[in-house]
C-alpha cells in the first residue's frame, strides 16, 4: 500500500468488458489498482481507433496523477481531481493536435478512490458511479449528455430518456474542449458498500434494479462484473459494455 493513502476495508474488485454485438472494437478502456485504490472507466468516442486511444490516454493519465499524489500524501480531494482531470485533458488534445486521423477525439472518464472510511469520484461524461448498500442501488454521478439534462429539468421521463435517439449526445467530455468542468463527488464508506462504474453500454440497457440484484447476488466482485455485462450485451450489446465492480468488506 502507497504510504499516502490507507483503506479500512477489505476490498473485492472484478473487472469485465466487451466489444458488444455491432460495434468492430472496444472503445472502453478501465483502470483497476488496490494499492492504492485507484478505479477508473472511461468510453471513448472518435475518428478510426481514435475512441480507443482516447480512453487508454484519460485512465492512464488520472492513474498516474493520483498515485503520485498518493505517494507523496497529498489528497484525495477537490483539488487533487481536478488536477488529474486537467492533465488527462491536455494528453488527449495534445495527442489529437494535427492528426486528421484522431478529429473529434474524446472520451467519458469516472474515477473512484477510496481512502480511510471515505470515496472521492471524479466524473465528466455519461459514465456512470453507482453504490449499492442493502441491496439498493443510488445513482452517484449526473449524465453529462443532452437527454439527461432534460430529465433533470423536468422536460424528460427516465423512460423517454432510456429510448431517445439522441440519449448519447454528451454535453461534456475529455479532450472537447481546453479544461471541462469536472464534477467531484465526496461521502462515507460503510462495510458492505459495492460501487459499480460503468459505461452507457451496461447502464443503458440494465435497469438499476437489475444491476442492484446481479451485484447483490453474486458471490464475488469477478462474478458481478462478468454477469453484468453479459446482461448487458444479451439485453442490447450494440455498444461496448464495461464494469468495475468494488466491494468493501469490514476487514
Amino acid at each position: 500500500m502507497a504510504d499516502g493513502w490507507n483503506i479500512s476495508w477489505e476490498l473485492d474488485v472484478g473487472s469485465f468488458t466487451d466489444v458488444g454485438r455491432v460495434r468492430q472494437r472496444n472503445e472502453d478502456s478501465a483502470k483497476v489498482c488496490s494499492a492504492p485504490p485507484i478505479y477508473a472507466v472511461a468510453d471513448g468516442m472518435g475518428g478510426h481507433r481514435a475512441g480507443d486511444r482516447a480512453s487508454r490516454i484519460a485512465v492512464d493519465a488520472v492513474y498516474e496523477f493520483l498515485l503520485t499524489a498518493s505517494d507523496q500524501g497529498e489528497g484525495p480531494d477537490e483539488d487533487t481531481f481536478r488536477g488529474a482531470y486537467r492533465v488527462a485533458n491536455r494528453r488527449i488534445i495534445e495527442d489529437a493536435s494535427g492528426r486528421p486521423d484522431r478529429l473529434g477525439m474524446g472520451t467519458t472518464l469516472t474515477t473512484l478512490v477510496l481512502s480511510d472510511e471515505e470515496y472521492w469520484i471524479g466524473h465528466v461524461g455519461d459514465s456512470r458511479a453507482l453504490r449499492v448498500r442493502n441491496g439498493n442501488i443510488e445513482q452517484i454521478t449526473d449524465d453529462h449528455s443532452i437527454v439527461a439534462a432534460q430529465v433533470r429539468e423536468g422536460g424528460m421521463t427516465e423512460e423517454e430518456a432510456r429510448i431517445h435517439p439522441m440519449r448519447h449526445v454528451l454535453s461534456r467530455c475529455m479532450g472537447c474542449e481546453p479544461d471541462p468542468a469536472v464534477d467531484v463527488y465526496h461521502g462515507k464508506v460503510f462495510p458492505g458498500d459495492v460501487f459499480v462504474l460503468a459505461s452507457d453500454g451496461l447502464t443503458g440497457p440494465l435497469l438499476p434494479e437489475v444491476i442492484a440484484e446481479t451485484v447483490s447476488g453474486a458471490p464475488d466482485s469477478d462474478t458481478a462484473s462478468r454477469l453484468l455485462v453479459e446482461r448487458a450485451r444479451a439485453d442490447d450489446g450494440s455498444d461496448n459494455i464495461t464494469a468495475v465492480v468494488v466491494a468493501c468488506r469490514a476487514g
